[in-house]
């Protein structure tokens, strides 16, 4: 109750006092904020849709150079427009209502910059834009309701989350519907194409190995021997364990190693060329590379991938063979038993993902049966709403956000986010100088890079 009578406070204070106190002049501020949003986001949308475009392995055209250009820009224009309209909102509101409650301070301003923002952006991205901060939203807010002692946390909640819905997933990658979702595609790469419906196995071709010609070199002539043995124990593999009532093409053997070996692979290189991006600490000490390939944390990923791809497999294998014939809902105790590898990298921004991607699914599905109304606009609805959470909590309760989400709010900034004056701010009974100091005690700040102009040369 006490909280509660709290948050209907007022502030009677100017902008500058609060929101922006390196500048006394609202349109200074605004203005030196998005000259800077408009840095930042160039560099971030120059090097994805670079990469993007390398990423094709091939020449790129005329065509696709001058629409990647456009992308950038028109990307640019979004995320600089969510700098600039938010601290606009902020002083507008401020001038139209007076002073500063709860709601105005964040929450109201962010969702009419949002709003506009999404709207400048590809309608291609707004889908993937609203997931991504519904994901980070949820988090936000179940942090946010912990802390106010509303829910309380279950232990390996995370997991049940995410073993349920990835079951869920698999229901669904082994039914009759639509399957343009991109979540099935990763399906396909995790447990593989044949265990699709209608998944038809392809006739297959005598194998032939060519031998190694007698007047090689030593290197080269072991180099075809050890290529020969990897073929002769390839060829055996895919014959041991075999069924024709399981839809992969060689034995079920040569199917659980191949996945979990490949997939294992996969999440390793992914994991360790992260780590590589530590050049600094790799030029001070040249062996801190050996250290990461070899480090525990460096292996979770290509465990996690890998455990899940064999476990699936080992337990479809095994239930077609109890059951004598294949069934979709094999996928149920084969998802749910494969999920238990999620112990070994337990990752909230996958089981979010995972969670969201199952709902999104569900909501979709039920929406086409008519069981649910269709709502046209719903991911532009959901990127204000999530993102509104999100800054809201940046600056009332900054302790419940996600670091990484923080820093790139602080970077897109200037570091203003870190400059806001939350003394003023715990008149909402939210704590918000407590919260920011716990949050500066693991991200010290840097003194803020957004230009100041002069108050007479922009009135």
């Amino acid at each position: 109750m006490v909280m509660a009578s709290k948050i209907l406070n007022t502030i009677d204070m100017p902008c500058h006092e609060i929101i922006h106190p390196w500048v006394t002049s609202c349109c200074n501020a605004s203005t030196g904020l998005l000259i800077h949003s408009i840095q930042t986001s160039l560099r971030i949308y120059v090097t994805t849709y670079t990469l993007t475009l390398l990423m094709k392995g091939r020449k790129p055209t005329k065509k696709e150079l001058k629409q990647t250009l456009l992308n950038i820009l028109q990307s640019t224009a979004f995320l600089s427009c969510h700098s600039f309209g938010l601290l606009s909102a902020m002083c507008l509101l401020r001038r139209l209502f007076g002073k500063f409650n709860v709601l105005s301070v964040a929450f109201l301003p962010c969702s009419l910059s949002s709003l506009v923002a999404i709207l400048i952006e590809r309608p291609s991205r707004r889908g993937l834009l609203s997931l991504y901060v519904t994901n980070v939203a949820s988090e936000t807010f179940y942090n946010m309701m912990v802390n106010r002692g509303i829910i309380k946390p279950i232990r390996y909640g995370d997991l049940f989350i995410f073993g349920s819905s990835i079951t869920l997933l698999l229901y669904f990658f082994r039914g009759q519907h639509n399957k343009t979702d991109s979540i099935y595609s990763l399906l396909r790469f995790v447990v593989g194409s044949s265990e699709e419906n209608n998944y038809k196995k392809p006739l297959l071709s005598p194998q032939t190995h060519q031998s190694g010609k007698s007047n090689q070199g030593i290197i080269r002539q072991a180099i075809t021997d050890i290529y020969q043995a990897y073929c002769t124990i390839d060829s055996e593999l895919k014959t041991i364990w075999t069924s024709d009532l399981c839809p992969h093409t060689y034995g079920c053997l040569y199917y659980i190693l191949s996945s979990g070996t490949r997939l294992f692979l996969v999440g390793y290189t992914l994991q360790l060329s992260l780590k590589l991006l530590q050049v600094n600490q790799i030029l001070r000490d040249p062996s801190y590379i050996f250290k990461l390939m070899i480090s525990s944390d460096t292996f979770s990923l290509g465990a996690f991938l890998g455990g899940f791809a064999s476990i699936y497999r080992i337990v479809s294998c095994l239930m077609r063979r109890f059951l004598g014939k294949d069934s979709k809902y094999i996928c149920i105790p084969a998802g749910l038993l494969a999920s238990l590898t999620y112990c070994v990298y337990r990752n909230n921004s996958i089981t979010l993902y995972v969670m969201l991607k199952t709902l999104q699914i569900m909501y979709i599905k039920g929406s086409n049966d008519g069981h649910f109304p269709d709502l046209p606009r719903a991911n532009i609805f959901f990127y204000c709403f999530s993102t509104a959470i999100l800054i809201h909590a940046a600056i009332l309760e900054p302790h419940n956000l996600r670091p990484s989400y923080w820093k790139f709010l602080q970077s897109l900034s200037g570091e203003t986010v870190g400059l806001i004056d939350r003394n003023y701010l715990d008149i909402f009974g939210l704590k918000s100088s407590e919260s920011f100091k716990s949050v500066l005690k693991t991200y010290k700040p840097v003194p803020s890079r957004v230009f100041k102009f002069k108050s007479n040369i922009i009135s």
